[in-house]
């Protein structure tokens, strides 16, 4: 199948220029209060381009907004961010994209007819080695077939995307980079990071800080990994309390899997080194597979905010006097789609409130 890549993904297109573009800080420059006077023109800085953040963002543009994201990463994704190899590409953060309602579970199969997603369907095996393989369902998932990040870039619209910017302080209508810089004067400052790392953004913002007290994530290590023989699947599931799952990459040779451990795995080696945890993670993978040959571990990661746990439970949170929003997995739950509804429910409400917000 050809696949038509998302608007904006390619090199020189209006999404990587959008990367460049510059801010005046304080409000001095293009969108600052003076200006605001002769305009109806809202603005909004969203820190974070993960899902969530990217889709908020894009959706606001759409509305008329001028949107500047801001990340500390080298480009969009958060954890469906892309490893770039010398044969392709792969991921370590989220091994498939799944949904269970609409409006996302139409969005999936629009991406699937375009060619960027293809459905998760047979080659899924669970078990382990020693004791048997069974074959397993996984209903409404996808995998990549274009670097994750391209999605996440198609989501972004018209925002401008502001990558190595690493924001250091989020205050009432205005963010603060490590730099010293400061961009101030928007209508909305939203937050779409992990909830340990919006934290310490929030000092001035003592109401916010306190709802994101119990909210606690669990960690994750993700491994590539390469290895001949084993059973022929294109997902395995282990039965296993050090890894969890294994997914045939779609890019970068048919024997490369993204490997994910257990939470259990990943708390035992939080502070270990990454040779360490691969070592440990690789011999737990002969064992499981039965393979008679070593396996080659190409990159790892630890995700330390993979699955959060008691999360606040709305779609979003904010502070309307500081005009301050948060957004993302721990606000809203688990999983993509729950981060890109996250996203979408705050976007809708701050077009709803236009006319309040421009007063």
């Amino acid at each position: 199948m050809t696949k038509s890549y998302p608007q904006g993904a390619g090199r020189g297109s209006k999404a990587d220029k959008s990367a460049t573009t510059s801010l005046h800080p304080q409000g001095a420059g293009r969108g600052s209060k003076a200006d605001k006077s002769a305009t109806t023109t809202l603005r909004a800085a969203i820190v974070g381009a993960g899902i969530a953040g990217a889709h908020c963002a894009g959706q606001l543009a759409a509305a008329g907004w001028e949107v500047d994201v801001f990340d500390k990463a080298r480009g969009a994704g958060g954890r469906l961010s892309t490893r770039r190899l010398g044969q392709g590409w792969a991921t370590l953060g989220s091994p498939f994209i799944s949904a269970q309602r609409d409006p996302f579970r139409s969005v999936l199969r629009d991406w699937a007819r375009k060619g960027w997603l293809e459905p998760v369907r047979g080659d899924v095996l669970q078990g382990r080695a020693t004791v048997s393989w069974a074959q397993a369902q996984m209903q409404n998932h996808y995998r990549p077939t274009i670097e994750p990040s391209q999605l996440v870039r198609q989501l972004l619209g018209d925002a401008r995307l502001h990558t190595g910017a690493r924001v250091a302080a989020i205050q009432p209508r205005a963010i603060v980079l490590e730099d010293g810089h400061v961009f101030n004067d928007f209508d909305c400052v939203i937050c779409s990071v992990p909830t340990p790392q919006a934290i310490p953004l929030l000092a001035e913002l003592p109401r916010l800080r306190e709802r994101l007290s119990d909210v606690r994530y669990r960690p994750i290590w993700s491994f590539l990994m390469r290895w001949e023989g084993g059973p022929a699947a294109n997902v395995i599931k282990f039965d296993d309390e050090l890894l969890n799952l294994a997914v045939r990459q779609t890019s970068g040779g048919s024997d490369l899997w993204a490997v994910h451990s257990t939470h259990e795995f990943a708390e035992a080696y939080l502070e270990a080194s990454t040779e360490e945890a691969c070592t440990r993670a690789a011999s737990a993978l002969l064992g499981l597979l039965g393979l008679p040959w070593p396996v080659d571990v190409e990159a790892a990661h630890l995700w330390r905010y993979a699955l959060p746990e008691n999360p606040v439970g709305s779609f979003w949170l904010s502070d309307r006097e500081s005009r301050v929003a948060l957004i993302g997995d721990g606000i809203a739950g688990a999983g993509v789609e729950r981060a890109w509804e996250s996203g979408l429910r705050l976007a809708q409400a701050l077009v709803q409130s236009s006319e309040e917000l421009a007063a």
